[in-house]
């Protein structure tokens, strides 16, 4: 007798569903797999309306499917997106963005695997060893070169800005929206990303015939618990483990961040922390690693309590980020930073999320950063000279992966 599975809200509702899944002769399923696909239980995934295909397919051509081993040990399986391709001496390099657990060793999550060897595999089920690779643990961003005979399709990488005014003059629209706040910057490279927003997590299946996976969802202020990288951010989508290190796009299919893995939702590393990284990799032979001690929420996350009285105790202030913990002995606690202070500008710059105060940070390590914060009992901003610091190595951010398991064949579908 097959298990009973329960009809989910989508299945009922969603328009775009043209059949069931395949019923299946076995109780139990593997989950949290290299093997999964992205539709291979989410019914979200198989059921994607016309616009978000579209969305998708605008990005397919520079989504790949990396594989990793270490001898002849198979290693990791995940996918990546080709940022840069440049002619060489008659050859192209292209450079693709992906995830360092990749690289790492099985034994020592901070080392390089031993005689590691990677291929990439395109669209079109091309196949190509890497010649070169950068890596850097802290925030498990890997940059993989590889060289072809003809030029590769290079995805359109923007940077994310998600500050939002906190001003209750501001206009809405019938359907509820700020329409003042989200004017995009004069830099091009800039998208707005609102929480609600649709963004679609993209990646490449590792085996032929190298399928493409789309997960639609929502961007989010939610935290992602289980990491203490607390620069990432978060979608609703759903992916499997083998879409680790792929794309994240807004509804343009421009890419803004790239992809880690939680069974219940997608924490992403934006573009802008990515590519910072990356630039300072290049001028100082190494990654920055910025400590600050602080952890600061969004003016425009804290709750509406807490937003009147900011408005109450600072007059006119709109944009900022509110400092939650600072902990303790760090550079921000020897400056005399306190929770609670109010963030409003940083290195000459005005301050409106945390990501901007960040990315301003990130090149600064061992260097000293004014920063202006507004504080309760003061009238008048207060400057402070923060020195910023660096990671310790035993102190690198954690990785966490689900470990490969057996679940009845319905809770795949109640919800893993």
């Amino acid at each position: 007798m097959q298990p009973l599975r329960l009809t989910s809200i989508t299945e009922i509702q969603n328009p775009w569903k043209r059949k069931g899944p395949e019923e299946s002769f076995s109780n139990t399923k593997l989950v949290h797999s290299f093997q999964e696909t992205f539709d291979t239980f989410i019914e979200d995934n198989m059921y994607m309306d016309l616009t978000t295909k579209l969305i998708a397919l605008k990005v397919s051509e520079s989504v790949v499917a990396l594989k990793s081993v270490t001898g002849n040990e198979p290693l990791f399986m995940c996918s990546g997106t080709i940022i840069e391709c440049v002619s060489i001496n008659g050859a192209y390099q292209s450079k693709i963005l992906t995830s360092a657990s990749l690289l790492r060793s099985p034994t020592s999550p901070n080392e390089l695997a031993q005689d590691v060897k990677v291929q990439v595999y395109l669209y079109d089920g091309t196949s190509f060893e890497a010649q070169d690779f950068l890596f850097d643990w802290h925030y498990n961003i890997a940059l993989v070169k590889i060289q072809s005979k003809q030029p590769l399709p290079v995805a359109v990488v923007r940077q994310l800005d998600d500050g939002i005014c906190v001003d209750p003059s501001q206009q809405v629209s019938n359907k509820g929206e700020i329409l003042s706040s989200f004017q995009l910057r004069s830099h091009s490279d800039y998208v707005k990303l609102r929480p609600g927003d649709s963004v679609v997590a993209l990646g490449r299946f590792h085996e032929e015939p190298y399928n493409f996976m789309a997960a639609p969802g929502k961007f989010s202020l939610d935290c992602c618990n289980r990491f203490n990288c607390k620069e990432l951010s978060k979608a609703s989508c759903k992916i499997s483990k083998c879409g680790i290190g792929g794309p994240v796009i807004n509804h343009r299919g421009e890419v803004i961040g790239m992809t880690f893995y939680h069974e219940l939702y997608t924490p992403f590393l934006p573009t802008n922390i990515a590519s910072k990284c990356l630039e300072f990799r290049d001028k100082h032979g190494k990654f920055s690693r910025p400590l600050t001690g602080i952890e600061a929420t969004n003016l425009h996350a804290a709750p509406v309590d807490k937003l009147e009285e900011v408005m109450k105790n600072f007059p006119g202030i709109i944009k900022g980020v509110i400092v939650e913990v600072v902990m303790p002995e760090s550079p921000a606690a020897s400056v005399g930073i306190l929770p609670g202070d109010l963030i409003i500008q940083c290195a000459g710059n005005n301050v409106q999320s945390f990501l901007e105060f960040f990315v301003i940070i990130l090149d600064k390590v061992g260097q000293s950063v004014e920063v202006m914060v507004m504080r309760k009992g003061s009238t008048v901003p207060l400057n402070l000279t923060l020195v910023v610091s660096e990671v310790n190595t035993d102190k690198l951010h954690r990785w966490p992966l689900p470990k490969e398991r057996w679940v009845s064949y319905e809770e795949t579908w109640l919800d893993i």
